[in-house]
């Protein structure tokens, strides 16, 4: 079951993105205000070439005084807001590593990792397991968050394809 979430993981998602009290017309700015805030530190967004974290579409890194989100520059503006939303997941539930950066480049983080002071890296990739799906939850919700609202029709009709 590639996707199903639990209805705990679902709770846990929900309650991490209110306790942001996010407003009604929410920016990416916004967002990014509330996480950090929450965070206890700054975040800082990077470009990064796709070549140098192949198949991987969002890494983060937490050091001791910042945290750093690396997104491929090649990527478009849609599914790079999403990926960070996706790492802003990590971050708002305070997840501890996830598997895919030991896997995909294990002497990065070892080597430099451990000489630069990276507490922690996680990597927003194509496998999927307990903690991504969380993070995956998260970025759904923060996502709608910064779309516009639209205002409710009235024909119960109309709402039925919404």
């Amino acid at each position: 079951m590639r996707f199903g979430k639990s209805a705990g993981e679902r709770a846990t998602s929900k309650a991490v993105v209110d306790a942001l009290n996010l407003g009604e017309h929410v920016t990416f700015d916004d967002l990014l205000a509330a996480v950090t805030k929450t965070h206890g530190k700054p975040i800082e967004l990077r470009d990064i070439d796709s070549a140098v974290i192949p198949s991987v579409t969002g890494l983060w890194i937490e050091k001791d005084k910042k945290s750093i989100i690396l997104l491929p520059s090649g990527d478009n503006k849609l599914h790079r807001t999403h990926a960070a939303c996706h790492e802003f997941g990590h971050i708002l539930l305070r997840h501890q590593g996830c598997g895919g950066v030991e896997t995909t480049m294990p002497s990065l983080f070892q080597h430099i990792g451990s000489r630069k002071g990276i507490r922690r890296m996680l990597a927003r990739s194509l496998t999927w397991n307990a903690t991504e799906r969380a993070a995956e939850q998260v970025a759904y919700l923060l996502s709608l968050a910064l779309l516009p609202k639209e205002p409710e029709s009235p024909s119960s009709f109309e709402r039925t394809f919404l």
